[in-house]
């Protein structure tokens, strides 16, 4: 809309109710305008009044002056030339002062003119032309600044000739004085006299409009309103009119400044009424005329002159508030942030710029069916792209200000979030835009800065591609992958594998799109990463290999990288043989002081005894044996190879090839002493040696079996049992006397075992001939056994009387080697005392109850009476002794033999007497033959064993 400036000559026209107004600064001048600037041209000259009657006037007045003042001096009788000399003096010396302008003789000019005025009225009061004369005397009264006194001449001339033809010019001359002397109301009641004349006067319009100053003057704004209403209404052109300057050019010719300063007034009232929003309120209670809007249009302009922004803008809000659907409502809303934007009120130029979007973008209710102007959507394109730019700026500026708190960088989320929505308005608002692609980078980038960083990655992906190669393609592009990126770090589970796969796609999208962007391989080197972790191993295989085949080609830090995505998916793919092959590469691209070097080596060995594995699964032993082996020549200090080695050995016993399996894990053994599986190795040693017949090997294992503090206790016990029973096997009597030995201290228990072990250790002493030991061991067994309560099994019994017997046979035969040497008093009692021993321990062997036990033992005590009686009749004689005396000496040693012959019959026919139990065994036989000997005349010669049965019935 165009605007306009009120002109100076009008600018000077004001109001005194001003003064008092809280409005101060729109006080005009005191001083109304001169009638010439107003009138029409073909209106009278009023300063030049009609005083020519009979000869006209001389052309100097300075001389016509002074030859009336010569005529005056000679006193002429005729008393109407003096009369007209008069007359004519004082008009002319009001002459030549208007001609002056006024002069040192100005004063006394008018004056003179004033009292020959006077005079002459004085004289011919009731002359019929007096009327000329009052109208000359107000005139000079005006001219020497008496006003008061032309005001009263006036009134006498209108009073005294009602019918004069000065009668309109003196009412608007006494109305215009009293103007001036703000006698408002009276100079109101003149200008209306004016204006009743109507056509009869020519100052009619003059009257009109200084009638309004007058209503104005004295604030009384309602009734001054109408007036200029009028006069707007009757000078501007025909139609509707909003465009001030365009209506002020229209105006007649001479007309322009009245019609200008008619709305500059109307505008001063509305302003002092309280501006806008008091001219809303006027015209709902008065009719609105045709131009209304150039009244709203010449207020808000004239608070902007006076730099009252917000009154000014506020003037043109409140022509939309009133007129929301009027066609200059966009107008008037660009006035309003026009205004603003000059105050620098940014605020709210941001508030006025989000008004005029939201009223009249396309769409809105303002616009119904039509489509919008080309003005407005100018105005649209700038203001929705400043809003976005402001709010973006904004938040820019608070994440840059140090020290923003928490709060602050929410308003600042906020913000760059409000700034997206004004970018993606924009591009909705005018999608054909040239900067549409620029503007969707701005959206997408506020997007991400406000915490929303899958929508922006969804708008850098159309900023990207959805329009033709732009400077921001590539750069979008990339920041759509970072984008999909931050989103998937806000997630966990499978939210985050779908972002992250989103992500995957726009690395991938990136480098078939722009292959040569800079940012194409490492994205590309991620993606393969990625999807190698998203489980999609073939797809990772295919990025990883177009890494390496890469042009320009790829940096060694990212062959590395994706030898080791190619190893991973190959090994997650079972596919181990390839595996191995990227692993290799992978590690001649590792320093070995890399901190990963140890991982990629630990991959390798993987896949190498995955490979050995798959072949044992497929019943192929050999090639899995060498597999397990291959593990250690390719990565002998990768942690699997124990358990490689471990396989690799049990592979080999199952092909029943023990004695690289005994090598294999006896390596295992030294290379890996503290490993868990040492325990199983012992054991499998343990049987690879036995199969092997390397028995005394095989009870090494064991033995250090049952050392091994981690093995359960049976573990360990049967280990120690086997341990002895292996070395026993072997051949070896002293470490299996010691593993016996450590095994019946271990472990006493269960009884049976603890007893076997007693029982060999003294078959191994009794076969290294250490009897002592022997003895000490049997009768350890017999302790043991007796000892052992509920816990005595019929072994233990057995072995127990079996070792008593054993012990009783020692016994006596130790007892038979005590020889009755002289004296006789002194060795007799030593062997009887052993003798006693041995049938102690033979009874006690007996008294088992064990058969053949019972009846060895009772053969036994047969040869131990026998061999005492024996021994006692070869017993050594006293030498001093012959003759009768050494007769009687024998028959008292055969009187002492005899009672221990018949106990050692009676003894043998106790195991005689087993014959009729159906018992029968060498013990039984031995005593039968001893009784052969000890009773030849009983048991001589004997056919059967019924025969000797039948006769100890």
């Amino acid at each position: 809309m165009k605007t306009f400036r009120v002109p100076a000559i009008l600018a000077a026209a004001a109001f005194a109710a001003a003064c008092s107004s809280p409005q101060k600064n729109l006080r005009p001048e005191d001083k109304s305008p001169a009638i010439g600037t107003i009138a029409s041209q073909k209106q009278p000259d009023v300063k030049k009044l009609p005083i020519t009657i009979s000869d006209p006037v001389a052309p100097d007045p300075e001389k016509a002056l002074a030859n009336y003042k010569k005529i005056l001096e000679l006193q002429p009788d005729d008393n109407t030339v003096r009369l007209e000399a008069m007359r004519r003096m004082a008009d002319l010396q009001v002459q030549v002062d208007d001609a002056a302008g006024g002069s040192e003789n100005s004063e006394k000019l008018l004056a003179d003119s004033i009292k020959t005025y006077k005079s002459l009225l004085a004289e011919q009061p009731d002359q019929a032309d007096n009327d000329r004369l009052y109208y000359q005397l107000a005139r000079a009264y005006q001219n020497a600044g008496q006003p008061e006194n032309a005001v009263s001449a006036l009134g006498a001339l209108v009073e005294k000739f009602p019918d004069s033809r000065y009668t309109g010019d003196a009412h608007f001359r006494r109305g215009e004085l009293l103007f001036r002397l703000r006698k408002y109301p009276d100079a109101e009641a003149e200008y209306r006299t004016v204006m009743a004349l109507k056509e009869a006067t020519p100052f009619f319009e003059p009257a009109q409009y200084k009638l309004g100053w007058s209503l104005f003057k004295q604030a009384r704004f309602d009734d001054a309103l109408p007036v200029f209403f009028d006069i707007l209404d009757r000078e501007l052109p025909p139609g509707e009119l909003k465009d001030v300057d365009a209506a002020i050019e229209a105006v007649a010719k001479g007309k322009a400044d009245l019609a200008k300063d008619s709305l500059r007034v109307a505008s001063l009232a509305f302003g002092v009424m309280g501006g806008g929003k008091a001219m809303n309120e006027y015209f709902a209670a008065h009719p609105e005329p045709r131009f209304y809007p150039m009244l709203y249009t010449a207020l808000g302009e004239l608070f902007l002159d006076k730099r009252r922004f917000t009154d000014s803008a506020d003037t043109f809000s409140a022509f939309i508030e009133r007129h929301p659907q009027h066609p200059a409502a966009p107008q008037f809303q660009s006035r309003v942030i026009a205004v603003y934007a000059e105050g620098g009120f940014n605020d709210l130029v941001v508030r006025e710029k989000e008004r005029y979007v939201n009223a009249y973008a396309p769409g809105s209710p303002f616009w119904a069916s039509t489509p919008p102007s080309d003005e407005v959507m100018t105005a649209l394109r700038t203001h929705l792209e400043d809003l976005a730019k402001h709010y973006h700026a904004r938040a820019q500026a608070t994440v840059a200000t140090k020290g923003a708190g928490a709060q602050d960088l929410a308003a600042a989320k906020a913000d760059f979030l409000t700034a997206s929505g004004w970018y993606a308005r924009t591009i909705t608002v005018f999608p054909k835009d040239p900067k549409v692609p620029e503007l969707n980078f701005l959206q997408a980038e506020t997007l991400e800065d406000g915490g929303k960083p899958l929508d922006a990655a969804r708008e850098f992906t159309k900023t990207a591609y959805d329009y033709p190669l732009h400077p921001k393609s590539q750069d979008a592009a990339y920041d759509a992958v970072l984008a999909f990126y931050k989103h998937a770090e806000t997630l966990t589970g499978a939210e985050k594998d779908i972002a992250t796969r989103m992500a995957v796609d726009a690395s991938i999208k990136l480098a078939d799109t722009f292959p040569l962007n800079a940012q194409a391989l490492p994205l590309l080197t991620r993606a393969a990463q990625d999807l190698y972790t998203l489980k999609a191993q073939k797809e990772a295989v295919t990025a990883a290999q177009r890494v390496l085949a890469y042009k320009p080609a790829p940096t060694p830090e990212q062959r590395r990288i994706v030898q080791g995505v190619l190893g991973d998916s190959y090994f997650a793919q079972g596919n181990f043989a390839q595996a191995e092959t990227a692993y290799v590469d992978l590690i001649k691209l590792t320093p070995t002081a890399d901190p990963e070097y140890k991982q990629v080596v630990e991959q390798l060995a993987a896949s190498v005894y995955k490979q050995a594995e798959a072949a044992r699964s497929a019943g192929d032993l050999k090639s899995a044996a060498l597999g397990f082996l291959r593990v250690g020549q390719v990565t002998p200090e990768a942690s699997i190879r124990a358990t490689a080695d471990y396989d690799a050995a049990a592979a080999l016993i199952g092909l029943a090839d023990y004695k690289q399996a005994a090598q294999v894990l006896e390596g295992f053994r030294r290379r890996f002493p503290t490993n868990a599986l040492n325990t199983d190795v012992d054991k499998k040693l343990a049987l690879v040696y036995l199969k092997d017949g390397q028995l005394e090997a095989a009870a090494g294992a064991y033995q250090r079996i049952a050392a091994r503090e981690t093995e359960t206790p049976e573990v360990r016990r049967d280990a120690a049992w086997q341990t002895a029973k292996l070395y026993d096997d072997a051949k070896r009597p002293e470490p299996a006397a010691k593993a016996y030995e450590f095994y019946i201290g271990a472990y006493p228990n269960p009884l049976e075992p603890s007893i076997e072990a007693r029982r060999r250790l003294a078959e191994i002493y009794q076969a290294k001939g250490d009897i002592y030991r022997y003895l000490f061991w049997s009768r350890e067994l017999i302790v043991a056994d007796e000892n052992a309560g509920s816990k005595r099994t019929e072994r233990t019994k057995s072995l127990a009387a079996q070792a008593a017997l054993n012990v009783g046979k020692i016994t006596a035969e130790d007892a038979g080697r005590i020889k009755l040497t002289l004296p006789v008093e002194k060795s007799l009692p030593t062997r009887k005392n052993a003798m006693q021993a041995a049938i102690q321990a033979l009874e006690k062997a007996a008294a088992y109850g064990y058969a053949d036990v019972t009846t060895a033992a009772t053969f036994e005590l047969g040869k131990v009476y026998q061999g005492f009686g024996k021994d006692l009749m070869a017993s050594e004689r006293p030498r001093n002794l012959a003759g009768a005396e050494l007769e009687q000496y024998n028959l008292l040693l055969e009187e002492q033999a005899l009672p221990f012959e018949d106990k050692a019959i009676a003894t043998h026919e106790g195991n005689l007497k087993r014959l009729g139990q159906g018992l029968y065994d060498k013990s039984i036989a031995a005593s039968v033959k001893a009784l052969g000997e000890l009773s030849p005349a009983k048991y001589g010669k004997r056919e059967s064993a019924e025969d000797v049965y039948e006769t100890l019935k």
